[in-house]
């Protein structure tokens, strides 16, 4: 009868850590306070570019249903195939109404001249880049600075407008 009770003790033990919280979504939500911290000072667009994302690699950005994605400032150096969740390829902005820009996220880019598009997608934060064939590269949004309906990882964000864009 004890042996039996340990054995059950034992099997609840091994069931009860086997259904707790898996420790990656710890290291995900570490990974990206990380980036957040990293970024901080970029809240200001001119530190930004004086810290070298001072490429601007398009206009506006914005779907008219899915929502927005803002300017992009790239960093022309980390263009190299890195996958490095401290250094993003580009910096997100939205135009705000007093002619500001607002930082809202980042974007991790890899050419596919570096990862060709036949490949397995590279992978950061758990979440596989996605192609953009029109551009030629993979691309992975993580809006860190404002909230997304869609998903922290997801291409258009319907809380960014280009509304206030002077393009």
């Amino acid at each position: 009868m004890k042996n039996k009770f340990i054995l059950l003790l034992c099997m609840t033990f091994l069931i009860g850590c086997s259904s707790s919280t898996s420790t990656d979504d710890i290291d995900i939500e570490v990974l990206l306070s990380e980036v957040r911290n990293a970024t901080s000072s970029f809240h200001n667009v001119e530190n930004a570019i004086g810290a070298g994302w001072n490429t601007p690699l398009s206009p506006c950005v914005v779907h008219p249903q899915l929502g927005g994605m803002g300017y992009h400032y790239g960093r022309m150096e980390f263009f190299d195939g890195r996958i490095n969740h401290l250094e993003p390829q580009v910096l997100l902005y939205e135009p705000l109404e007093n002619g500001g820009l607002e930082f809202v996220g980042v974007e991790y880019i890899i050419p596919f001249e570096i990862h060709p598009s036949d490949e397995e997608p590279p992978v950061i934060f758990e979440q596989e880049y996605h192609q953009n064939l029109e551009l030629g590269f993979w691309a992975l949004h993580v809006w860190t600075e404002k909230e997304n309906p869609s998903g922290m990882f997801a291409d258009f964000n319907t809380n960014v407008s280009c509304e206030f864009a002077n393009d």
